[in-house]
């Protein structure tokens, strides 16, 4: 549907819209609902892969340990270690963002333009010009892009802000935080509150604070706590589990909702005192279920004290209804269900889904104003008339065309307004969005809305892959973003190859007008003319993992993948076949699931495969129908194996990496798999998702871990020397690390979207000599240049130095010497020069050094 039509729509027609429910069918026949996304899947499955077989939990609290290891390191500026001191280039995307958990207006602000954004996996954000027409977003905290942010909150009056970690509505007992964080400087500097560093603040689903008395109010898994001094302590004054929601009405009176995946129920204090609270289900006449129901969303009219919204989810995680109270919680009544209508009167707005995408709000003066959100928006300006004649327009839709006034992305965790009734911020699983006209009818075309995602980079990448000759051509896998195509230099936006959830993907290196990309489980798109369309080849919808691993192999045309315990699928001809040639092959008994795959680049028929039981195999013949299985490692129990690299110049080299916490992580062996070694040396104890040798370099390796990247000069077993990167991917979560076919190297972050750096084709441009001396430029700025770049040297040259600009077919496009000015050169280029990624090249002092520039 083009954005035209949709421009024109009536909330009537627009209604009808968003009922189409998109149908497919499994391989059985059976109906499917084809949902926007499954976090708890995608969770559940990290969870199984990083837990610590000791304990059976998943400790991100570890993490606080790594981020001080990091820090350490950053501050002592190692030199001569040029691969951690690589110059990384943020690559984006700049207009696709993640899920944003909660969302805060700066009271402090009188502008109303700081605006604070908190990631499910990119940690604390912040725009200073939130009223702009593009916004613009900056990352807040280096570690706090690695937790999931799920709370803000501002003490009104003071400098003080706050932050809770842990997203806790997800019913995989995964995802823990760390505690909750202070900025006493209005968000300038941010620090772990240590009173939060406990079990008791792995997950706070929402924060507020009293304006009068300037207490600090936690909703946690274990409860609501309460801080009277600023965050130094903490007391139990609500011991239900499972605390959901706290908001605050227009006189203060504390409401709070307990029950995640139980059954709890609403409460009410005016002091918020231990014993104060009354649980307003129990009332008999209050109006309200004391069964049948979880999940409990609250919003106050800010205009009004008595006016309190209440939206329950039931117990099959769908809507069970709106609840309306006009004095103050004493009694309640339930109102017409948003979307539902005469043929459709139990219509669920959360799309099955109110444990994890039930959002509502109030417009400050208009207490009949309500917005609630779940899978779409919907909005009513009734709703105080009688319940049943409540009225509802659908606001949105994350089904029509990204150009529509209309688009809003699924799946809605925060709203809030400024100091108007039209003007409305919506955090949901693609950033940001606004409304200027929130509460106008205008026609029946109004509200519409408008993404504001510029530098929010949050994407949750799982996975990239790059095009053999184009150099900024890349897809990366992306949850609930879809498969992003980048084809910009530098920092740019992106468009949607393929959408739903995006996992691994592949571009032919033979023939790149192949492409593929992947939904869950082993469903996958395919495009035969470079990714102009794709085409969908569904395996199975079930069978495999929620996010499957798989690896394709270019010379044979064949894709390998996950197919549950034992067994993996090898899809013969993919290029051009159907699925039908994509048939299971056995790994033997007791193996495990597949984790992880790779094809080898030099023995032809060969793949290795690491398993959820933590062996490492290699599969000869793999594409028949007869695979040879040889266990090459048997690993420890619990563990899952998450990269099995091979040195491109010596296959019997190895490195293999676990993702679990308490446990070695990083293996090598020199002999084809014979022996192993332990190589965890200095490294933090965190999950470690991908290595990478150095092509030029066997003893150099890089490490994709939950805390960035990580490098070492020297694979020496227990005495290996791990460095974190000084720029770029640190402190995120770092899913894949790939590379070019012209080595650069691509990093996929789940959190903070994608990273290039040219530091393997700076080592390997040069002789093993000149590599000790490419130091010899600093740094090369601004990057991406325009008309003029700076290069800034690592030592005074005398005279002049020689530079060239070299594009990536080979193409020399600039030659030209330059006299030093002290250590900077100041290169003019061409007018004519063509926008792309170029190797700059400077000789100077007998010495030679390359570096990879952008032109925009």
């Amino acid at each position: 549907m083009s954005s035209a039509e949709t421009d024109t729509m009536t909330p009537e027609a627009r209604e009808k819209l968003v009922q189409v429910v998109k149908v497919k069918r499994d391989e059985s026949g059976k109906k499917m609902i084809d949902k926007a996304d499954r976090p708890d899947l995608a969770m559940e499955q990290d969870a199984e892969l990083t837990r610590d077989p000791s304990t059976g939990t998943v400790p991100r609290e570890r993490l606080l340990a790594a981020y001080a290891y990091n820090e350490a390191q950053r501050q002592a500026r190692r030199s001569g270690n040029a691969l951690s001191t690589a110059t990384w280039t943020e690559r984006g995307p700049n207009n696709v963002a993640g899920r944003i958990r909660s969302l805060l207006l700066d009271p402090n602000d009188p502008s109303g333009n700081t605006l604070w954004a908190g990631a499910a996996g990119g940690g604390l954000w912040k725009t200073t010009n939130a009223l702009a027409a593009v916004p613009q977003w900056q990352s807040v905290n280096s570690f706090l892009t690695n937790l999931a942010v799920t709370a803000v909150a501002a003490d009104p009056g003071t400098t003080n802000l706050y932050c809770g970690t842990g997203e806790g509505f997800f019913n995989a007992d995964a995802a823990r935080g760390a505690g909750i964080w202070k900025s006493s400087n209005g968000g300038a500097t941010w620090a772990q509150l240590r009173s939060t560093a406990t079990p008791a603040f792995e997950y706070v689903q929402k924060m507020v604070v009293h304006p009068v008395t300037h207490d600090v109010y936690a909703a946690t898994r274990e409860g609501l706590y309460r801080s009277q001094n600023g965050g130094g302590s903490w007391t139990l004054v609500l011991a239900s589990t499972r605390v959901a929601d706290i908001e605050l009405a227009a006189d203060n009176t504390l409401f709070v909702s307990a029950g995640l995946f139980t059954t709890d129920g609403l409460y009410r204090s005016t002091t918020g005192n231990l014993g104060s609270w009354v649980k307003l289900n129990d009332v008999a006449t209050s109006g309200l279920p004391s069964t049948g129901y979880r999940r409990i969303e609250i919003s106050c009219a800010p205009s009004d004290a008595n006016r309190v919204y209440a939206v329950f989810q039931n117990t099959g995680n769908g809507l069970l209804d709106v609840y309306r109270s006009s004095d103050k919680g004493d009694t309640w009544v339930a109102i017409k269900r948003p979307g539902s209508t005469a043929t459709n009167p139990t219509f669920d707005f959360t799309n099955g889904q109110a444990w994890y995408n039930l959002i509502s709000a109030v417009a400050p003066t208009d207490p009949d104003l309500l917005y609630v959100g779940g899978l779409d928006i919907y909005r009513t300006k009734n709703a105080d008339t009688v319940a049943t004649a409540v009225t509802w327009e659908k606001e949105s839709a994350w089904n029509v065309s990204s150009t529509s006034p209309y688009f809003v992305h699924a799946d809605h965790h925060a709203i809030v307004f400024g100091a108007t009734n039209d003007l409305a911020f919506f955090g949901n699983d693609g950033g940001v969005f606004v409304s200027r006209n929130a509460s106008q009818t205008n026609g029946g075309n109004a509200p519409t809305f408008a993404a504001i995602n510029r530098g929010l980079n949050v994407t949750q990448f799982y996975a990239v892959a790059a095009h053999p000759t184009n150099a900024n051509y890349f897809l990366a896998g992306s949850q609930d973003n879809g498969t992003q195509r980048f084809t910009q230099p530098g920092l740019g936006n992106t468009t949607t190859a393929t959408g739903g959830d995006g996992g691994f993907c592949f571009i032919d290196q033979i023939n790149p007008n192949v492409q593929f990309s992947s939904y869950v489980y082993n469903q996958y798109r395919r495009s035969t003319n470079g990714g102009a369309s794709f085409t969908s080849f569904n395996i199975s919808s079930t069978i495999g993992q929620f996010i499957n691993s798989c690896d394709y192999d270019s010379r044979l045309k064949t894709l390998y993948a996950s197919y549950g315990a034992n067994t993996y699928v090898a899809w013969l001809n993919a290029n051009t076949s159907g699925t039908t040639s994509a048939t299971p092959r056995s790994l033997g008994t007791g193996v495990g699931t597949p984790t992880h795959f790779m094809v080898s680049k030099t023995v032809r028929n060969r793949v290795y495969i690491g398993t959820s039981a933590g062996r490492v195999l290699r599969v000869d013949s793999a594409s028949t129908t007869t695979p040879i299985v040889t266990t090459l490692r048997s690993g420890s129990t619990g563990t899952s194996v998450s990269c099995i690299a091979i040195d491109p110049n010596d296959e019997a080299h190895m490195l293999v990496t676990y993702s679990n916490y308490g446990t070695a992580s990083v293996f090598e062996s020199v002999n084809a798999g014979d022996t192993w070694t332990s190589v965890e040396g200095t490294l933090p104890d965190m999950p470690v998702r991908w290595a990478l040798f150095d092509p030029t370099d066997r003893n150099r390796a890089l490490l994709a871990t939950e805390m960035g990247v990580y490098s070492t000069e020297q694979l020496n077993g227990n005495t290996t020397v791990w460095t974190a990167a000084d720029n770029g991917p640190v402190n995120v979560r770092v899913t894949m690390l790939h590379i070019t076919p012209d080595r650069m190297v691509v990093a996929a972050t789940h959190g903070r979207g994608l990273f290039t750096s040219d530091i393997m084709a700076v080592i390997t441009s040069n002789t093993k000599a000149a590599k000790l001396s490419s130091t010899l430029i600093s740094s090369a700025y601004p990057n991406p240049f325009d008309r003029e770049l700076n290069v800034e040297l690592g030592r005074a040259v005398t005279g002049r130095a020689a530079v060239t600009l070299t594009d990536m077919m080979g193409r020399k496009v600039l030659a030209t010497t330059v006299a030093a000015a002290g250590r900077t050169l100041r290169v003019a280029t061409p007018a004519s020069l063509a926008a792309g990624t170029y190797v700059l090249t400077v000789t100077g002092g007998g010495e030679t050094a390359t570096r990879r520039v952008v032109h925009k």
